[in-house]
């Protein structure tokens, strides 16, 4: 019998080794940026095309290679960061494993000119899958410039698995931006589609956190400093006003390293406790310095989990150091007394008794005012000469009708949401009206599905009850309402015409340089779903109106959680994109307008919902009513459980 055991080709293992190093564009990015900086550079500059599927470059002013190092770094399991295991716990280098290199190179076509100082000419090599194509002496600058071409090329199925060139995109620049931070002694120069986009020269911490994560208020950036046996806390916390709802300002970066550690986010978290909301995330840098002996950073290959010998205590020194730090932190208030030519005498003025007595008149030479009044008068009756307003058409004539608006497009004719008293959901008042009730204002022409007996009510808040075709139904409120707001939101997308409520003034939005490039990927789809959105320049948007169902008055917050939530359903579901933005949008509708108890609310909710092909279940899977028949209920009354 012949054996079943065979050994793999090189070719084949390191493509096994690359599902685990090489997962996307930005975990290139960041194998490639820390070979740099092992190798000394005092420039780097990246490189991207199409989010970098089809072309990733990162050029340095390194030390170089040779001719015989050209070849043997694509080798797996070949490094020059360490010769023996006890080397793992002394590690002053960002790489050491031996794969990265090796499974690039298996998954993408790649190009590499290195030339170290001593050398008159550089070494160029070419590998395709694992297969050098072709090495050659060329001319070039000391250091080394690898370019990489058409990731996943031969493995169809995981390049599909990619996410779009924007998402791909955000994740290279916030690895772009976390290497940035850790170095900022280091030169670096991001360029994308030919375009330089962030060009951070050396400089000191305080400036570069600034400059990465695109704030400008630097007195509002607070230093962290806590020198002990164990570890060495530096680093910088934002104030309490720099909190923010979504996550993606929170760094942590041990020995250089950026990692990743819910832990120790706690620890910074509860550092906040009572000066920031329980939902709030805080904006922090912080670096720890420990002994490379008492870490662990052989965890997984993306080397972004370390384990702390001292865990625990670490944890209770970054939560005194980030308290001492914003407790050092005080507003002075502005006092601003005027011009107060009496104060003397205002401060020696008697104080009035509590109860029981006439209050002091104030020591001056004027006496008291002998003036009569009419108590008859009244400026507002009928012959008072009051100021009247003549009618609702001046105001037309600033602020534009006031009717309701109906958008018909496809066949589809969307509401304009407003209260049920008929405001106007196009103008940019901030109390325009209660968005809870704006299932009452839906004109009956949009009402249509299973005809709904009497009798639904709400049972607690969550739920409602009614009575559908001789059916008893149970429904989730909630699910409900962000289900028939998906079709909705989804239908605006697909007939490209949404409703947007203009805004008195146009409101700026300030969000991180990872997000931009998102906002400009969908920057269309938000208009159509009724977004008035357009680029300031840099990290800001101009916000001139939004969706007429959306309340205003935290426009920061809500597009920073339409933003996170519209990545994160781009995820494992791999949803279409007007599917996933539809998604994020009926979820924040869902739960900024909470529907309301009454009947009439709920029968109108319920006729939409089962006017929808598939009312039961939600896009995710979730069950949105229970349906209980007569019989089911004759069964379980006559269950012995009930007959006794």
């Amino acid at each position: 019998m012949s054996s079943v055991i065979k050994l793999l080709s090189d070719a084949v293992a390191n493509q096994i080794a690359a599902g685990e190093v090489v997962q996307r564009p930005a975990n290139a990015i960041k194998e490639l940026l820390e070979n740099s900086l092992d190798a000394s550079a005092t420039k780097i500059q990246v490189l991207i095309k199409d989010g970098g599927s089809t072309l990733m470059q990162v050029i340095d002013n390194g030390k170089g290679m040779s001719e015989t190092d050209v070849r043997l770094c694509w080798e797996r399991h070949a490094t020059s960061k360490i010769q023996k295991a006890e080397d793992l716990f002394q590690l002053h280098t960002y790489g050491f494993r031996g794969e990265a290199m090796a499974s690039i190179a298996a998954v993408a076509q790649v190009e590499m000119k290195s030339r170290r100082a001593e050398d008159e000419v550089a070494q160029y090599i070419r590998i395709e899958g694992s297969e050098v194509l072709e090495q050659r002496a060329d001319a070039g600058p000391v250091g080394t410039n690898i370019s990489i071409k058409n990731l996943f090329y031969n493995l169809p199925a995981r390049r599909n698995f990619l996410k779009s060139i924007a998402v791909e995109t955000k994740h290279i620049v916030e690895e772009f931006l976390r290497q940035a931070m850790a170095n900022p002694q280091v030169e670096f120069v991001y360029h994308n589609n030919g375009q330089m986009v962030f060009h951070f020269r050396s400089q000191s911490p305080k400036e570069r956190v600034l400059e990465t994560l695109g704030k400008k208020q630097a007195s509002e950036l607070l230093p962290v400093e806590e020198v002990t046996d164990i570890v060495e806390i530096s680093g910088f916390v934002g104030a309490p006003g720099w909190a923010k709802r979504t996550r993606g300002e929170q760094y942590f970066f041990m020995n250089g390293r950026f990692i990743r550690s819910s832990y120790f986010h706690h620890a910074v978290s509860s550092a906040y406790e009572g000066l920031i909301e329980s939902d709030a995330h805080p904006t922090y840098a912080i670096y720890l310095k420990v002994h490379p002996g008492k870490v662990d950073v052989n965890v997984h290959p993306t080397k972004t989990e370390v384990k702390f010998e001292d865990e625990k205590h670490i944890y209770n020194l970054i939560k005194a150091a980030v308290r001492k730090s914003l407790g050092s932190f005080v507003v002075q208030p502005n006092l601003d007394l005027g011009d107060f030519d009496h104060l003397d005498a205002f401060l020696r003025q008697p104080i009035a008794p509590r109860s029981g007595a006439t209050p002091p008149q104030w020591q001056s030479g004027t006496p008291p005012s002998t003036e009569k009044r009419n108590p008859a008068y009244n400026p507002f009756g009928d012959n008072g000469g009051g100021y009247q307003r003549n009618s609702y058409q001046d105001w037309q004539k600033v602020l534009g009708s006031v009717e309701l608006n109906h958008k018909t497009a496809g066949g589809f004719t969307q509401p304009l949401f407003g209260d049920a008293t008929g405001g106007d959901a196009t103008q940019g008042d901030s109390s325009a009206g209660d968005y809870s009730t704006c299932w009452e204002s839906l004109p009956a022409a949009a009402l249509s599905g299973e005809a709904v007996g009497e009798g639904v009510f709400a049972l607690g808040d969550v739920y409602a009850v009614a009575n559908v075709n001789s059916q008893l139904w149970v429904i989730h409120k909630q699910r409900a309402q962000q289900h028939v707001y998906y079709h909705e939101y989804l239908q605006q997308l697909q007939a490209q015409a949404g409703l947007s409520q203009h805004l008195l003034f146009p409101r700026t939005v300030e969000l991180s340089p990872t997000q931009i490039p998102v906002v400009l990927e969908i920057l269309q789809e938000l208009q159509w779903l009724g977004f008035d959105i357009s680029h300031f320049g840099g990290n800001t948007l101009i916000v001139n109106g939004l969706p007429a169902i959306l309340s205003q008055g935290d426009e920061q917050k809500l597009i920073e959680t339409l933003l996170e939530d519209y990545q994160n359903t781009q995820g494992d579901v791999k949803l279409a994109k007007y599917q996933s933005m539809a998604l994020s949008m009926a979820r924040h509708a869902a739960q900024s307008n909470p529907v309301g108890a009454t009947p009439e609310v709920l029968k109108t909710l319920l006729q939409r919902l089962t006017a929808l092909p598939n009312p039961q279940a939600s896009l995710n899977g979730k069950t949105i009513y229970i349906e209980i028949s007569a019989t089911q209920l004759f069964d379980l009354f006559q269950s012995q459980k009930f007959k006794s």
